[in-house]
């Protein structure tokens, strides 16, 4: 979901409104996954994740923190 090349622009809001109903358990590794890749990406650098990939990562996090 964070990979322009997989998940258009164009669908991504359709994607955080599909993600902004998950609930328990899905949720909760929804929200850890973005944070490794927060983690990862402040280790890494900016290559770390796909163009991108940084705003998207920030928009699932504040959606369903």
């Amino acid at each position: 979901m964070y990979d322009r090349d997989q998940v258009p622009d164009e669908h991504f809001p359709a994607l955080l409104a599909y993600l902004e109903g998950l609930r328990g358990r899905a949720r909760e590794l929804t929200v850890q996954k973005a944070e490794a890749l927060m983690r990862e990406l402040d280790e890494a650098g900016a290559g770390a994740l796909p163009p991108g990939g940084t705003q998207r990562a920030r928009q699932v996090l504040q959606l369903l923190s």
